[in-house]
């Protein structure tokens, strides 16, 4: 028997979690909630209902019925069948086609940025692009790798479905009689939702790490929080603190008519870490600290850096849903740590080259002359998104420092040091 699998994504998921599980089982018994929706097994059905089709148009029916909006697709393969859905951007079905299937774009699949910006710099940017070209030679470029994303546009089952039917997580909702434009009238509300739903989780036994918040608005579309530590804890004024932080650094644009919240369960966190262990901070304190200093700075500028494996003018990005958790180390213990240093703004330089080569470097803070240079590089190695203006080296100058030297036209820079 051939296998058939369909799969919601809705966009109110997180809210309407019960009603689509029960939407899946009204048509399967083995069903996969999802982080957007639900995927279950529909092979079978063909003779109770007909085709992949009529299938797909019976779950719409009972969306429609149970007044949820959400995407829905049938495929012969998990993979199919999610990527069909997620793709479908409005309201309504899709069945398991080589054609619907051939048109959808390279980003849906599980493909790193870099190597799609390649694919697209070459004019292949949709599945049945990717399937004219031969396996063998995407393998040899790509690597065996490559051969799980084959598999998924020649539609081979990789994924199989996994049923994870179990409570994992509380809710608590509450609507409004009006809309409220100020999320600072609605804490006394938050708060005693935040007691009844940590009460809930520890008397499951489990602790929480992550409270997603969802406002209604008045004519607009939801706004969702997802508020993660690195740490479990029930303490309910941390969690209070925490959520005001985020929410006036991002503020609803438009009046909130009900608020939902829901706690994730995760383990609690051991009282004591070790016999011998020196006593530390408690995280709680630190966490507060870094989203004080968001609201300040802003989300985006905070966080842990994590390099990249570019020569692009910044290698780095910073991760601002994680902290540090001072564990981190070189992966050979006696090798020195290399930091950069970032000057804001650059330094302006006078440089003198002679024969090609770096000779003397002033500056208004330093002058020398160049004992050692490395380079020259092209600063973009993205070269199909920005052309490659800007030369580098990096120089190390007599009774002086490491430095990155850039040149753009006749400008000389330096844009930061090594410490």
């Amino acid at each position: 028997m051939s296998r058939s699998y369909a799969c919601i994504i809705s966009k109110s998921s997180c809210e309407d979690a019960g009603i689509l599980s029960a939407i899946a089982y009204g048509f399967a018994y083995r069903i996969e909630m999802l982080g957007d929706g639900v995927l279950f097994d529909v092979s079978g059905l063909e003779k109770l209902i007909g085709d992949e089709d009529k299938i797909a148009q019976q779950i719409v029916k009972e969306l429609e019925r149970n007044n949820i909006s959400g995407n829905v697709a049938v495929a012969g393969t998990v993979e199919t069948a999610m990527l069909l859905a997620r793709e479908n951007r409005g309201p309504g079905h899709t069945a398991d086609s080589s054609g619907a299937f051939a048109q959808l774009p390279l980003s849906d699949l599980d493909i790193d940025r870099d190597t799609v910006g390649v694919f697209e710099a070459l004019g292949i940017n949709r599945i049945e692009d990717l399937q004219n070209i031969p396996a063998d030679q995407l393998i040899a470029r790509y690597g065996r790798d490559f051969q799980q994303v084959i598999d998924v546009i020649n539609r081979k089952t990789r994924r199989s479905l996994t049923p994870n039917i179990r409570e994992t997580n509380v809710t608590w909702r509450h609507e409004l009689d009006f809309p409220v434009d100020d999320f600072a009238q609605l804490i006394f509300v938050v708060n005693r939702g935040l007691e009844q739903m940590l009460a809930a989780v520890n008397k499951n036994g489990w602790s929480t790490e992550q409270i997603d918040i969802r406002f209604k608005l008045d004519r607009k579309a939801d706004k969702m929080y997802e508020i993660k530590t690195s740490f479990p804890t029930l303490d309910k004024a941390f969690w209070l603190k925490i959520i005001d932080l985020r929410i006036s650094a991002d503020p609803p644009a438009s009046g909130i008519t009900a608020v939902s919240t829901r706690a994730h369960f995760t383990r609690p966190r051991p009282a004591q870490s070790g016999l011998y262990a020196a006593a530390k901070p408690q995280p709680e304190s630190l966490l507060l600290t870094v989203g004080k200093i968001k609201k300040l700075v802003g989300e985006a500028n905070v966080g842990v850096p994590a390099l990249l494996e570019k020569r692009v003018e910044r290698p780095f990005t910073l991760d601002a849903e994680r902290l540090p958790d001072g564990t981190e180390r070189n992966a050979d213990p006696k090798a020195p740590i290399i930091a950069f240093t970032y000057y804001q703004p650059p330094i302006a330089a006078e440089v003198l080259v002679r024969d090609k080569q770096l000779i003397y470097l002033r500056t208004r803070y330093f002058a020398g002359r160049v004992t050692a240079c490395s380079g020259v590089w092209r600063t973009n190695s993205r070269w199909w998104e920005k052309a490659w203006d800007t030369r580098a080296w990096h120089v190390e100058v007599e009774n002086g420092g490491v430095y990155c030297l850039q040149k753009t036209g006749n400008e000389w820079i330096i844009t930061g040091e090594f410490d």
